[in-house]
């Protein structure tokens, strides 16, 4: 009788410790962190009705026009390593759970056989539970649900991440698409050149050393052509790779060219504030700092307490007698006073936080960097559209006017328009860096840069 109660009690215990996970690793806190810094949107898939309906949505993307937003916007959808970023939640989900579980309590039992006599058989049977264990639940969820916090942070953070590095490689698969073009161009009239300066050779006009040097220009143009194009593979290649995009996917064509000079820059004297209050690593950091703090306090507080179990015992003896009572075993901290956990937390406490010092002087600098860089990017640029571009362009004018007017020769015309045609592709090339600036200030302040595509809602 006594031994079906203890089995009841057992069964009951497990009954009540039974506790199930949750897949959903709070991914609405992801997401609301995400929408309050980008546009688009992003989506765990786990086997859902939904699933099915944001494919669907993703496809309509993939088919369109690529801009830098619906890059983003398929990255977020489609990345499989994002995905796999998302099961950190479901994995500091689970933990957090444990925290909150009790640890089984522990059933022995013995039955010894006596030699000889007339007596039964000696039984003896013990349910025993770490004190310590229960004592230590509410500590051990706090720290198990300031991980589960710092989790969700990081999978932003790696959101915001995967976003600039997205719009970056768009941004230069535009200037390399555009500067492939122009270097086209470029070669298309070295060429022209080449073959008209060959009919002037024909007809004794020309000396060789004039034919060598428009065959050398054709041949250097051509060589650029193929370094354009290979440039812009590599581009698309890396774009494919961020996007997630295979087989028939990777057919897609940009559906915007690299965008002139905006009317203005972010403000510099509050771009460092809001980075220190939009960044998700920092906010990460800080969690960290949290929870070692938490670690630390409860390793003081229960130093003197080591292990300790309470928990009843039975014993039938062989006459038939049976005593029942308690028991327990306590540890003695008479060597192990945890000072050595104390000391290495105390250390890693201290570690973190000139780590998060580290990482706010980091942000700061960065911030600072990423303006001059726009500033500079956009002074070059100005300087390309409003100065050299239309200097090339009066040069050209002025070259068909003589030639028109048989004032020069055809091939300083040519010339002419192959200056013009570099100028143009410094020109690309600085709004590329700027580009590239922009993007890179949104990363270090932990936002999006503002975009016109319109985000297809996936609610």
């Amino acid at each position: 009788m006594f031994i079906r109660k203890y089995v009841l009690l057992i069964v009951v215990s497990f009954l009540a410790g039974c506790a199930s996970v949750p897949r959903n690793g709070d991914f609405e806190t992801v997401k609301r962190l995400v929408d309050e810094r980008i546009p688009q949107q992003v989506y765990w898939y786990q086997g859902s009705e939904d699933d099915g309906r944001v494919e669907e949505s993703l496809k309509k993307l993939v088919s369109e026009p690529l801009t830098s937003g619906s890059a983003v916007q398929i990255a977020l959808l489609n990345n499989r390593k994002l995905q796999s970023e998302y099961e950190n939640l479901g994995i500091a989900q689970a933990d957090l759970v444990q925290a909150g579980l009790l640890s089984n309590p522990v059933l022995f039992g013995s039955i010894r056989f006596p030699k000889g006599g007339k007596g039964g058989n000696n039984v003896e049977f013990e349910v025993a539970k770490e004190f310590l264990d229960i004592l230590l639940k509410p500590a051990r969820e706090r720290l198990a649900s300031t991980e589960f916090e710092k989790a969700k942070l990081r999978v932003a953070n790696e959101v915001m991440q995967l976003a600039a590095e997205v719009q970056t490689a768009v941004y230069d698969m535009q200037a390399k698409q555009q500067l492939a073009d122009v270097q086209k161009i470029a070669a298309d009239a070295a060429l022209t050149s080449y073959k008209l300066a060959q009919r002037f050779d024909e007809a004794g006009n020309l000396t060789p050393l004039q034919l060598a040097r428009e065959r050398s220009t054709a041949a250097e143009m051509t060589a650029g052509l193929l370094r354009s194009d290979a440039s812009v593979q590599a581009a698309r290649d890396r774009i494919d790779t961020l996007l997630g995009l295979v087989g028939a996917e990777r057919k897609w064509e940009l559906g915007e060219k690299l965008a002139g000079l905006p009317g203005s820059d972010p403000d510099a004297e509050q771009a460092e504030e809001l980075a220190l209050e939009q960044r998700l690593d920092l906010a990460a950091a800080d969690k960290q700092t949290m929870q070692l703090s938490q670690a630390l306090e409860l390793t003081r507080s229960y130093r003197y307490i080591g292990g300790a179990q309470f928990g009843v015992s039975t014993e039938r003896e062989t006459d038939g007698g049976r005593v029942t009572g308690p028991n327990f075993t306590v540890e003695l901290p008479v060597f192990d006073q945890r000072q050595a956990e104390i000391a290495r937390l105390e250390s890693l406490l201290q570690q973190n936080k000139s780590r998060a010092a580290a990482l706010r002087t980091d942000i700061r600098n960065e911030v600072r960097a990423a303006l001059n860089r726009i500033k500079f990017a956009r002074k070059l640029a100005e300087y390309y559209r409003d100065e050299l571009l239309p200097a090339r362009e009066q040069v050209v004018r002025f070259a068909q006017q003589e030639q028109n007017y048989m004032l020069s020769d055809v091939f300083e015309l040519l010339f002419a328009r192959r200056q013009e045609t570099q100028a143009y592709r410094g020109y690309i090339e600085a709004l590329a860096d700027y580009w590239a600036a922009r993007t890179e200030l949104a990363r270090v302040l932990g936002v999006g840069i503002p975009e016109t595509y319109d985000v297809a809602s996936l609610d």
